[in-house]
């Protein structure tokens, strides 16, 4: 073919892999999508990104409170008290959680419930049952210390405090403290819309077609747009997109135009053509396929438009490994997250001796089952199974790295197993 002919991709062999730190520094820094912010009231925004600092807006509490049921009382009125010469106090109001009396005199008391604020010149709580009474006086029957059954004003926050940072994933107990000091509205970040893009003309969504053999269900679909729901993305497309060149630039020109982000699955289903990096080749401004990264070797990205495109391989393992390296941090880093707020990183020690004999100088992935070693700490125990099995990933808690060049992990020897957030967590289906 001369330099002149249009150039035909589909029969493209990929020449040179490259790391995934490497990729994704090089695409995060070209990336145009720039997500809005919404303003949600604290207990519906829990999942979604922090778009700003948030800060207390007073002491928390706000001012002395009563650990006990019991009665608010002036602690150097007390000094004296024994069970020999107990101290009579007068009860001159209640005080309920939530509420604060007056101010308190010299042998007087408040009755308090625990939550409810100490009146002006009480600094200690006396508990109900440690007192007794004669119809117009309690009796103490030993001194109290300053501050003794009491919570501080401001120990638990103070004002001006920094609750939470921009880039921050609100969780529910954040979301609760919020608006406990009556923070009733946050920004978040917008949810970037994805499309999911699963090619092949052996794929259904019908399980009748799968049940006849003349098609194969589109599981893999259902994962990865699980996993991007989890990690606060909204589902926006989810098709099936025949072997044909024109009906994939079709899928792709619309996924981009419609989304944030498209996610591809598989594309390669007809011998050895592949079809999205055909079209990948002619649209887009930035083309990388190819990872140090085994299974998930053929992934890749691609800018259109500024717009990410992750292609996921069409084999189970390969299509979560790039999911886990690729897809996942691009989408974070839109969202101006950190991918190690979603990670939970377990040390444990490898139960069984993995080798490798091929991709050595890869990075190699291997999910395993953690199991609890008598006093020990855990046991990671590998699930090594083709590419093609997703019962190994279905039954593992997480997976191990191993680093290029180490063709053998063995049994004993001290790992990290990674625990995705957007893979464990469930996330309901919209009605």
């Amino acid at each position: 073919m001369s330099d002149a002919s249009p150039r035909d991709w589909r029969y493209r062999r990929i020449s040179k892999f490259s790391e995934v730190e490497e990729v994704l520094a090089e695409v995060t820094q070209r990336i145009a999508v720039k997500l809005g912010t919404v303003n949600l009231r604290p207990r519906y925004a829990v999942g979604h990104v922090l778009a700003e600092d948030v800060f207390a807006r007073f002491d928390l509490p706000p001012f002395h409170m009563s650990h006990v049921d019991g009665f608010a009382a002036r602690s150097s009125d007390l000094t004296g008290a024994s069970e020999d010469a107990p101290v009579g106090l007068v009860v001159e109001g209640h005080i309920g959680p939530g509420e604060r009396g007056g101010r308190i005199g010299p042998g007087s008391t408040f009755r308090i419930h625990t939550g409810g604020y100490l009146p002006e010149g009480a600094d200690t709580v006396i508990p109900q049952e440690d007192v007794f009474t004669d119809g117009s006086k309690i009796y103490v029957l030993r001194p109290y210390r300053p501050f003794e059954n009491v919570v501080p004003a401001g120990s638990d926050v103070r004002q001006g405090q920094l609750l939470a940072r921009r880039g921050d994933v609100l969780s529910a107990a954040k979301a609760s403290l919020f608006e406990t000091l009556r923070i009733y509205e946050v920004g978040v970040r917008e949810a970037p819309r994805v499309t999911v893009l699963s090619f092949g003309d052996e794929l259904t969504d019908n399980p009748a077609e799968a049940e006849s053999g003349r098609k194969i269900l589109n599981t893999h679909a259902v994962l990865v747009s699980q996993m991007a729901r989890a990690l606060g993305c909204e589902l926006i497309g989810n098709a099936i997109v025949p072997d044909r060149l024109e009906a994939v630039g079709a899928a792709i020109d619309q996924g981009i135009k419609n989304s944030h982000c498209v996610l591809t699955i598989g594309g390669s289903s007809v011998g050895d053509i592949d079809l999205v990096g055909a079209e990948l080749g002619k649209r887009a401004e930035l083309f990388i396929q190819g990872l140090k990264l085994q299974p998930g070797r053929v992934g890749g990205v691609a800018l259109i438009g500024g717009k990410p495109l992750i292609m996921l391989p069409g084999l189970i393992h390969s299509t979560v490994n790039v999911f886990n390296y690729l897809a996942a941090p691009v989408l974070l880093h839109m969202l101006e997250a950190s991918v190690e707020q979603f990670v939970i990183k377990v040390d444990a020690y490898l139960a069984e001796t993995v080798e490798f004999q091929r991709w050595i100088d890869f990075r190699r992935i291997v999910w395993v089952t953690l199991k609890r070693r008598d006093g020990e700490g855990y046991k990671a125990h590998p699930n090594v199974a083709d590419a093609s099995n997703i019962s190994s990933i279905a039954y593992s808690h997480g997976f191990i790295e191993v680093p290029p060049n180490k063709p053998v992990v063995a049994k004993g020897e001290r790992v990290v197993v990674r625990i995705p957030l957007w893979i464990t967590r469930s996330i309901k289906e919209p009605v």
